[in-house]
């Protein structure tokens, strides 16, 4: 199995829960360099050579690609480089999986979505994105399905856990530091997701990858909660203050990309091909909580 992107945040869990379940793992890093590189190598996916390489030496069954360019308001600065990353980049990765037989696993978004709708989304809906970050992503999404019938898209939404390969933050550990330095934070009330915890959609998405599973699959949390209603979930698993939090409406704090208001996704499907419900905010705080860095 190659993991590509192993050095985030979801990829190293990836690893992890591959090396658990007795797969031989490789990962792939880029622009962050991790600390431990071992059963890692280099590789760009913008880069067909490159691609070409890093296939043809470790000749996996399943690829995993969960590098992205995933910094929404940058992609909006930087179109060209959303699309390179995020399509042309897959697109080098599910050629090169087609000519080796090889199955991709794509790692997608609720940002596909426009969000309008008053329910959660499920995977037969039609997706309609708002900004160049989720335009570029649904892109990818439609390079790998087109790629070839066993390949399969995973979509999650708002990754968060502790990164122990880097320095990079998630919203959940930005508001851990933020409260614990007692510093004001103000999040969004309209805005709602189902945040997925890392490790778990790891496994999940790992299961499903060696099964034969195919097609698009939500492997979010099930929840449905406001950026607001998580961060004072995190205050009380964490025992921090929450009057350090303040809630706020979009309008009055606009972003440079679109949004989608509601973005949270079904997964009803997911849950009925592994046999087990998903893994909540509420379990997977205490999970942080219990193993904290």
């Amino acid at each position: 199995m190659l993991i590509v992107g192993a050095a985030g945040l979801l990829g190293q869990y990836i690893m992890s829960a591959g090396r658990s379940a007795g797969y031989s793992s490789t990962g792939t890093f880029n622009e962050t360099v991790p600390t431990d590189i071992s059963d890692l190598i280099h590789m760009d996916i913008t880069d067909q050579g490159s691609v070409a390489h890093g296939l043809r030496s470790t000749s996996p069954e399943i690829v995993v690609l969960s590098a992205a360019m995933t910094n929404v308001d940058q992609c909006e600065r930087e179109p060209s480089r959303a699309y390179a990353v995020n399509m042309e980049g897959t697109l080098n990765l599910a050629t090169e999986c087609r000519s080796i037989g090889a199955k991709l696993v794509y790692i997608s978004t609720d940002y596909v979505f426009n969000g309008l709708k008053k329910g959660r989304y499920h995977e037969f809906e039609a997706p309609d994105p708002s900004s160049v970050y989720a335009r570029s992503k649904l892109e990818g999404e439609r390079i790998t399905m087109d790629a070839g019938p066993n390949n399969m898209v995973c979509r999650v939404s708002v990754v968060y856990g502790w990164n122990r390969l880097g320095p990079k933050g998630n919203f959940v550990t930005w508001m851990i530091d933020s409260l614990k330095n007692g510093k004001n934070i103000r999040l969004y009330d309209d805005q709602f997701v189902s945040p997925t915890y890392a490790p778990a959609a790891a496994r999940d998405i790992l299961e499903l990858a060696g099964s034969d599973a195919s097609g698009i699959y939500h492997t979010s949390g099930p929840d449905c909660l406001s950026r607001y209603d998580i961060g004072l979930k995190v205050a009380e698993v964490f025992g921090l203050d929450k009057n350090l939090i303040s809630p706020v409406s979009t309008a009055e704090m606009p972003l440079l990309a679109v949004r989608p208001p509601r973005s949270c996704l079904a997964v009803d499907l997911a849950e009925s091909q592994i046999g087990r419900p998903m893994v909540g905010l509420a379990e997977g705080l205490a999970d942080m909580k219990k193993n904290i860095l």
